[in-house]
């Protein structure tokens, strides 16, 4: 295995922002003046775990062997604990390398180059919660299949619901590289609740993956060898809140989902896919946003797995309910059936009438709007049936306001004709521009596109080589937005999208642009962090963990906010079906939903007299 240290240290640019980076988490990471330095394993746990005043412990800079370490210490927002390299990427793990985080709080683990040869995770976290693992490095030669850093329950201790739950970990500025074997670069899983005999799954709530560097991720295997999963079929009803962005992902080849979705609530937006085989796949759950992503073939040719099938660079797959497919870009991508830029395959199920959660829901209440295809082989396909063994037709897909322009096939292709999904979609003020051999429509047997449902025009587009990406100009045509009560406020770039703007992901304006298509720079251990340097910050996204959900008997609720005194239960009618009040702030509350009818209500969270919040969740019996 070649050295990892290499790409942190070959020129004195980088030097010096290694050493500006140390610098700075040693100023404001540090939770002590004093930090004592470590060379062996067991001293550091035994150090860590006996912190009783938060504390930082640095390992000296070297190279260590079998370096195997398990952690259970609570640190607080105020005095953290934090495990550190004497300098960003100073640290080399090899062998059985291992940090194990078990019930743990407040946790950063920073800087280390993870150079691994076993069969264990490099960092899995078990029932743990603000826990950050940054700028580090992975790599990890195996024959096993292996889930390089797992976040996940306490495996031993189902036995109170959630005594140990996962929630607000976060996963930033690190390196996964050169993975040759099935299992994940990141797997978000959860815990149980076992009831009745009746294993129950939850995920994790609320953990974030940004500005990481995925790269080199294959060859293709027959299944999980995702970059990252989130949740998995038996958790895929519970919400995650799961948010995946900023990551580059390069060579991602392992699988044919790179990103797995498999739970419900999650957003994955501004992430980039450079020459990838596969898809961003919904492949389980419901009410997932995906915006703002970047999807470049890169000319990367069609390969060819072990197994003797063709691989694609490939978009967005999508099964499901009440998705959110919005300002995405999608250019020089070569996939098609499973991989095609936008792929709305027929499903083997319907949310809500099968009880087994490893099937392919089919896409319903799907929104696809504002997204921008070009140059790419295919544009949005629909209707494939893998070989008859898929029969659920589309329901209720809005498609509006895209823009598609290609050379060759099908600006949109019926891939089965007997499949032609008719009123089940809604097309709106899309702008279709066929170019060379290609055209707007094929396939169809009743679908056809009117004036209000595709425009073909010219889409005075104009390519901009410094992000490698066709924009609009101030001449592009400008069309209504025809969805009410979306949140579609801005475009690809961040830039503000009136009620009438460019068709796609990118509305012309002479406004400032937040985000662009992600390089190396921007990522992985080198990258630049623009927020806070505040390793935890005091303002969590969330305040209340709400599980199970959808719920059944029973939800319970608990607070991470000392100012949440009080929460009610309301009807969509607007009557308060439940209210309750903690005297100490922050604790746990247990509703009983098992005489409440299935549907939608709202909880309302209040801080003194204030209301400062609420959210709708589902009550859903099982039977």
């Amino acid at each position: 295995m070649k050295a990892l240290r290499c790409p942190l240290t070959a020129t004195s640019k980088n030097k010096n922002q290694v050493k500006l980076f140390s610098f700075l988490f040693l100023c404001f990471f540090s939770a002590s003046l004093i930090a004592q330095t470590y060379t062996d394993p067991d001293d550091l746990a035994d150090a860590v775990n006996s912190a009783i005043d938060g504390g930082t412990f640095i390992v000296k800079d070297g190279t260590y062997n079998d370096f195997e370490a398990s952690f259970e210490i609570l640190g607080t927002v105020e005095k953290p604990i934090i495990i550190k390299a004497e300098t960003i990427g100073g640290v080399v793990l090899t062998g059985e390398s291992h940090f194990v985080l078990k019930k743990s709080a407040f946790v950063a683990v920073i800087g280390f180059v993870f150079d691994g040869k076993g069969e264990d995770s490099l960092i899995k976290l078990e029932g743990c919660n603000n826990i950050r693992i940054s700028r580090n490095v992975f790599e990890l030669e195996t024959t096993e299949s292996i889930k390089w850093v797992f976040v996940g329950g306490v495996w031993n201790d189902n036995t109170i619901p959630f005594q140990y739950p996962s929630h607000h970990n976060r996963i930033d500025y690190n390196t996964f590289q050169n993975k040759k074997t099935p299992g994940h670069y990141i797997t978000i899983d959860g815990s149980f609740e076992d009831k009745g005999g009746e294993e129950i799954y939850y995920q994790s709530q609320y953990d974030r993956i940004d500005h990481n560097y995925f790269k080199n991720n294959g060859p293709r295997a027959v299944n999980e060898q995702e970059s990252i999963r989130i949740g998995w079929s038996e958790m895929s009803l519970s919400s995650g809140y799961t948010t995946v962005e900023h990551n580059l992902f390069e060579d991602c080849d392992g699988d044919p989902e790179i990103v797995s979705v498999k739970s419900c609530d999650n957003i994955i937006r501004h992430n980039t896919f450079l020459s990838s085989y596969g898809t961003l796949s919904l492949r389980h759950g419901n009410r997932n946003r995906v915006e703002g992503n970047y999807f470049f073939g890169n000319g990367k040719e069609v390969g060819t797995s072990p197994a003797g099938s063709a691989l694609y660079t490939g978009g967005i797959r999508i099964y499901g309910t009440d998705h959110l497919i919005i300002n995405n870009y999608m250019q020089g991508l070569n996939g098609t059936r499973w991989d095609a830029p936008i792929t709305l395959t027929l499903g083997d199920a319907i949310d809500g009438q099968s009880s087994s959660l490893s099937k392919h829901f089919r896409a319903e209440r799907v929104t696809i709007a504002y997204n921008t295809l070009v140059d790419n082989s295919h544009g949005i396909e629909i209707g494939y049936d893998n070989n008859n063994a898929y029969s659920k037709d589309l329901k209720d897909i809005v498609i509006a306001n895209n823009l598609i322009m290609g050379s060759e096939n099908s600006l949109v292709e019926i891939v089965d004709t007997d499949n032609d999904q008719g009123e089940a979609i809604t097309w709106l003020n899309n702008l279709m521009y066929p170019t060379g051999t290609a055209n707007i429509l094929t396939g169809a047997t009743t679908t056809s596109f009117d004036a209000e449902a595709v425009k073909n025009e010219n889409p005075n587009l104009l390519f901009d080589a410094t992000q490698g990406v066709w924009k609009t100009t101030g001449t592009s045509p400008l069309y209504e937005k025809v969805l009410v009560g979306l949140s579609i406020n801005e475009d690809i770039e961040g830039q503000t999208r009136p009620d009438k703007s460019n068709p796609g992901a990118d509305h012309f304006s002479t406004e400032s642009i937040r985000y662009t298509p992600l390089t190396p720079a921007n990522v992985g251990p080198n990258g630049t962090e623009n927020t806070n340097t505040a390793i935890f910050n005091r303002l969590l996204e969330k305040k209340m963990l709400i599980y199970p959900l959808p719920a059944d008997d029973q939800l319970s609720l608990r607070s991470l906010d000392s100012k949440i005194t009080k929460v009610e239960l309301i009807s969509l009618e607007g009557k308060i079906i439940w209210s309750g009040e903690i005297e100490n702030s922050i604790g746990d509350w247990r509703i009983n939903t098992s005489t409440l009818g299935n549907g939608i209500y709202v909880l309302r969270f209040y801080s003194g007299q204030d209301s400062w919040g609420s959210k709708m969740i589902l009550v859903q019996h099982r039977d």
